[in-house]
């Protein structure tokens, strides 16, 4: 369909029927990005070096050697 009929057809409706139709297309191009961002690929490693874990993380805190 030219771009041309489309947007005459759209000027055609009332405020609110155009507001539909905009939410409409708002929501074809989120669903547009959800399906770009699964195809993506998930790299083993991607977060190294992002974040930090104590050497000590494992141990159980003094505070809590009581109840074990």
């Amino acid at each position: 369909m030219p771009y041309e009929v489309l947007e005459k057809k759209i000027e055609s409706l009332t405020a609110e029927q155009q507001q539909s139709v905009f939410d409409f297309v708002e929501f074809l191009f989120s669903k547009q990005t959800i399906q770009q961002k699964k195809k993506q690929k998930r790299t083993p490693g991607g977060l190294t070096g992002k974040f930090y874990m104590s050497p000590d993380f494992d141990e159980t805190p003094d505070c809590f050697k009581e109840y074990m």
